[in-house]
């Protein structure tokens, strides 16, 4: 990791003994120890904060595909592929009769009425005459 040889470990050895002395060295050591422990510690929480996050990142991505795939619209996709200018569905677009029709049928005009009660009426004066 550090790429630290023998002679650079011998090195603090001696060094440690002579600043530190024979008799804290063992404290110093366990000491040194505990920090390389929280700091190993902490770059293991780091480490898997990050991973949690990517995670979290790549979750998100998957809902959102998952969410545009429900939205996905079949029929203006086909509509859009096969009648990219709308020219097709223009000359089939028969809405303003169709209506004009259903009126037609709901409601008959008066005229209609009219002529469908008025040959009864001439009807019923022929036969008061014939009589």
């Amino acid at each position: 990791m550090f790429d630290i040889g023998w002679t650079e470990i011998v090195t603090i050895v001696i060094l440690a003994v002579l600043i530190i002395g024979p008799r804290d060295l063992p404290k110093a050591m366990r000491a040194m120890a505990k920090m390389i422990g929280k700091a190993k510690h902490m770059m293991r929480e780091f480490q898997n904060n990050v991973d949690d996050m990517i995670r979290d990142t790549e979750l998100e991505e998957v809902k959102k595909s998952i969410q545009s795939a429900r939205n996905f619209d079949v029929k203006s996709q086909v509509a859009k592929a096969i009648d990219s200018d709308g020219s097709i569905e223009k000359g089939m677009d028969l809405s303003k009769e169709a209506a004009a029709f259903n009126n037609s049928m709901k409601e008959p005009s008066p005229s209609q009425d009219e002529q469908v009660a008025a040959p009864k009426k001439e009807a019923v004066s022929d036969q008061s005459e014939k009589k």
